[in-house]
């Protein structure tokens, strides 16, 4: 039951013609990965559960508008992508209009940190370092690669660049990853 065989567009026309039991097997597929993109994004994990709802109202409201003959991942991805910037904006509105009032701004949101874990082989402190010396996509398609444990594929489609870029992200993130790792700190 849980593992429906229907492609994700025959689902979503499934959806359109108003089976109401179509839809629930692409929120399960999707449900996770839409939530880590949003989290990336936002960097709080409340604010991407509710882009996430609102991506999957989105393309329930609009499933008899997508187009069969495209992929369906790039698609749902760009809407939770489009979500949490307009979502992110907002949030950076309002916080300036509240510095401007004199009220004070709400903490900013900034890029999820990989586990420490992952790093084990360094303390908190110097992960979080080698963590935040990498551009935003490489610790991006690094943790949902390797932390996160999706596919090189499933990374592409939620950031919606060619599955070549996701590697050459991973590789140079690992690589600077590796050379903090490999530096002996001065004793």
């Amino acid at each position: 039951m849980s593992n429906d065989g229907r492609t994700d567009a025959e689902l979503l026309a499934a959806t359109a013609r108003g089976d109401g039991t179509a839809f629930a097997p692409l929120v399960r597929r999707y449900v996770r990965p839409a939530t880590l993109l949003a989290a990336q994004l936002l960097g709080d994990r409340d604010e991407a559960e509710d882009i996430v709802q609102d991506a999957f109202t989105v393309v329930h409201r609009h499933s008899r508008k997508f187009d069969a003959e495209r992929p369906f991942a790039p698609w749902f991805f760009a809407i939770v992508r489009r979500l949490a910037a307009n979502r992110r904006s907002r949030d950076l509105r309002r916080d300036r209009l509240l510095r401007l009032w004199g009220r004070g701004a709400t903490a900013s949101s900034t890029p999820p940190q990989a586990d420490a874990a992952v790093l084990a082989r360094l303390d908190a402190a110097a992960a979080s370092r080698a963590m935040e010396d990498l551009s935003p996509m490489q610790r991006a398609c690094f943790e949902l690669v390797a932390v996160r444990d999706l596919s090189i594929e499933e990374v592409a489609a939620m950031h919606g660049i060619s599955e070549s870029t996701v590697r050459q992200h991973v590789f140079r993130a690992r690589a600077a990853l590796r050379g903090t790792l490999d530096r002996k700190p001065d004793a």
